[in-house]
């Protein structure tokens, strides 16, 4: 069976296309074909099925300033368990060099189920019954809220590398403690942000989501200060919405 590698525009950017086509050779595999695409936001919708634009707009958002505004290109690769090792050449290529929650180089398909719906779309091939991947955690519609495309422009400079620690939020004139967020895997941006909207009352939109993709990407950040009531409240809030790695800080 034939998988695939995609080298996302930052990988052509940087000139890491030899890195890759070296790690698919130290891994057993053979580059059988290659194509250079230019995803527009249709094809990021098609590929990562699992968003929705009403749930998971800000996620779109970001994944399309990524990956809509340079050119990509596909190694359609084989050789043994061609599936699983293209998996982990992109597990390997993204620790050496990925930059950023919205810069890591490279995909390959993560599940078998959606392995030939990405390969075929993206080599532009016809398939007539393609398998839709599991919808990932929703937020709340924020399109209605604030213009998402002039957030995503506005944060991205801030978001290369480690992302910006915008700083906790102030929940009330108290100082006594202070609200921690870790990484969740369970959890999208979106749905991140969601949480974080309504347990810190007055945030403001690029705010939250430099809390959150810091928090994600860092390893853990401080989202907010104030009394302990306030940071009881707070707390509860993001429990309520299915965050489990936070906690109270002294």
């Amino acid at each position: 069976m034939h998988a695939f590698v995609l080298l996302k525009p930052d990988c052509r950017r940087r000139g890491l296309t030899g890195e890759v086509e070296r790690a698919v050779g130290a891994a057993g595999l053979t580059v059988d074909g290659r194509r250079v695409v230019t995803l527009s936001p249709a094809d990021v919708r098609h590929l990562w099925s699992e968003y929705s634009d009403a749930g998971h707009g800000l996620t779109l958002g970001f994944l399309d300033r990524y990956l809509t505004t340079g050119s990509s290109e596909v190694l359609l690769v084989s050789g043994p368990d061609a599936f699983e090792t293209a998996r982990r050449i992109k597990r390997t290529i993204r620790a050496r060099y990925a930059d950023g929650p919205f810069a890591n180089v490279i995909h390959a398909a993560e599940r078998a189920g959606e392995l030939a719906r990405q390969r075929d779309h993206l080599l532009g091939r016809e398939n007539a019954d393609p398998p839709v991947s599991p919808p990932r955690p929703p937020g709340r519609d924020f399109r209605r809220l604030f213009d998402v495309p002039a957030l995503v422009a506005d944060v991205w400079p801030r978001i290369q590398g480690v992302p910006t620690d915008p700083g906790p939020h102030r929940l009330d004139d108290g100082a006594d403690a202070a609200v921690g967020l870790g990484p969740d895997r369970d959890h999208t941006l979106d749905s991140t942000v969601t949480a974080l909207w309504q347990a810190l009352p007055g945030v403001e939109p690029s705010r939250a989501v430099l809390l959150a993709l810091h928090a994600g990407w860092s390893g853990g950040t401080t989202v907010a200060v104030g009394s302990r009531s306030a940071v009881h409240h707070c707390l509860r809030t993001l429990h309520e919405h299915g965050i489990r790695n936070c906690r109270q800080l002294p």
